[in-house]
């Protein structure tokens, strides 16, 4: 009986020791932490303005290519890589023996077409005389008609003549001038002012027709940008958009010049040429990126500020009705200025904190 009862009383107090250590750890779970000293923010959904960043090309808004226009060999180059030229200006000089020898047969055919003039005026001035003298006897019946007939046709054959000997030397001149034009062909010249951006030849090589010589860029330039099918309809014919030149380190807007109206099917892209200002430093080739405007969506956006980072996650502090705040992990889109786009992980309505946040630990109860 004893030990019976030895053993009820030795369960009691382990119940009651039990009960107490329950109890000490309830009332230590209720106590939480207060800060104080915080500031909160109910989150909100803003219309945020979304935009796509393209790909594009700086281009000279005129590049013209100076091609040849005949065979020969380049015995001169009056310009380089980079030079600045004016409309007119030599550029190159070019040596052709044919072209030369072709002038100088022209202008021997001239000079001889010239003296078959000088001849056939001649003798109409002579055939002229004699017409008259012979019309003066058929009148005076001293000579027959027969041989006044003979007399005309020759009078007439050196009218003739005369007129072939002037197409003849119309004819040799237009030669004379065809290889003159030829010959001018030797000498390079720039069709515009600007500058050279490439020179594709060097002294002692042959040229041939259509070969490409310098390409000659004006000084005004623009971007040319490929842009999706599916934003056509948010460009339009002077609106201002944002142009980015990294290697330059220019940001600068650009209004749209040229809307290409045909969609390329192989890229399903159109072409858009934005106007630039003038930028010292800018050159043909440069790589560029263009801002276009996509409309308006609504997101939720925090102060920077309220982040907290714990390792590769990112959160905030939801405080609930009943000021406890609780760390949520949340999904974090792009940063625009002092604020940050959530993409997932809050609601609108709810309160978190933005000031502080390094007071602030997991469950503690903010006051004030």
């Amino acid at each position: 009986m004893k030990r019976t009862a030895y053993l009820i009383l030795t369960l009691l107090i382990l119940s009651l020791i039990l009960s107490c250590s329950k109890k000490t750890e309830e009332h230590a779970q209720v106590k939480r932490p207060v800060v104080k000293g915080v500031r909160t923010e109910v989150v909100k959904a803003v219309e945020i303005p979304q935009t796509y960043e393209v790909t594009a090309t700086v281009r000279s808004a005129n590049t013209s290519m100076v091609s040849a226009k005949l065979m020969g060999t380049v015995t001169e180059i009056m310009v380089k890589t980079g030079d600045r030229v004016k409309k007119g200006q030599l550029l190159l000089k070019i040596s052709s023996p044919e072209i030369n020898a072709r002038l100088r047969q022209a202008k021997d055919g001239l000079e001889q077409a010239r003296q078959a003039y000088e001849m056939a005026k001649q003798n109409l001035e002579l055939m002229e005389k004699t017409y008259k003298r012979f019309h003066a006897l058929l009148e005076e019946k001293a000579i027959s008609q027969q041989e006044f007939d003979e007399v005309q046709t020759k009078y007439d054959v050196a009218k003739l003549e005369l007129k072939r000997a002037e197409a003849a030397v119309k004819m040799a001149q237009a030669r004379v001038k065809e290889a003159q034009a030829f010959r001018a062909y030797t000498l390079i010249k720039s069709p515009v002012s600007g500058r050279v951006a490439e020179k594709k030849i060097d002294v002692g090589s042959m040229t041939a027709p259509g070969m490409p010589l310098f390409i000659i860029e004006e000084p005004r330039y623009r971007v040319e940008v490929p842009v999706d099918e599916g934003l056509i309809k948010n460009i339009k014919k002077g609106m201002p958009l944002k142009v980015s030149i990294d290697s330059l380190g220019v940001y600068t807007t650009g209004r749209v010049e040229e809307i290409a109206h045909q969609v390329d099917p192989l890229t399903r892209t159109f072409n858009v040429k934005i106007g630039l200002k003038q930028i010292k430093g800018l050159m043909g080739g440069q790589f560029a990126r263009v801002t276009i405007p996509r409309g308006v969506k609504k997101e939720i956006l925090i102060p920077s500020k309220a982040i907290v980072h714990r390792g590769q996650l990112t959160g905030v502090y939801v405080v609930d009705e009943a000021g406890m705040a609780t760390l949520r992990f949340v999904r974090l889109g792009k940063q625009s200025g002092e604020n940050t786009v959530v993409l997932s992980g809050l609601t609108p309505g709810e309160k978190i904190v933005v000031e502080g946040v390094q007071k602030v630990q997991d469950g503690a109860l903010i006051k004030g």
